[in-house]
């Protein structure tokens, strides 16, 4: 599975999301206390994009409903659905994360 890079990690601040597209698939990827997360960007119940959402205890809200998803397993908290979380490593100041193969 490849990984992507991006950089410098320490544009992401504690408590921020922010949207990239890589390899065509937009992804939000956010920052805690604990390190780096990535998930799909798009929430299954409306459509709505994760990174225009909110942290909030360990877990995206969407912003138009308010369904929110866990940053570690992608479950949803509200609906059961989930979104897809996608591994993240730090090294230095550089970010990388691992998409499927068959995502690319």
């Amino acid at each position: 599975m490849p990984w992507h890079t991006l950089s410098p990690a320490s544009r992401i601040r504690e408590g921020q999301l922010l949207c990239f597209e890589i390899a065509g698939r937009r992804l939000v990827v956010g920052r805690t206390a604990r390190g780096f997360f990535a998930l799909d960007d798009v929430c299954p119940h409306a459509g709505g994009s994760l990174s225009e959402g909110m942290l909030d205890a360990g877990a995206v809200v969407c912003p138009i409903h308010g369904y929110a998803y866990d940053i570690t397993t992608g479950e949803g908290l509200d609906d059961g659905a989930e979104v897809r979380v996608h591994p993240c490593v730090v090294d230095g100041d550089v970010l990388r994360i691992q998409l499927e193969e068959e995502e690319t």
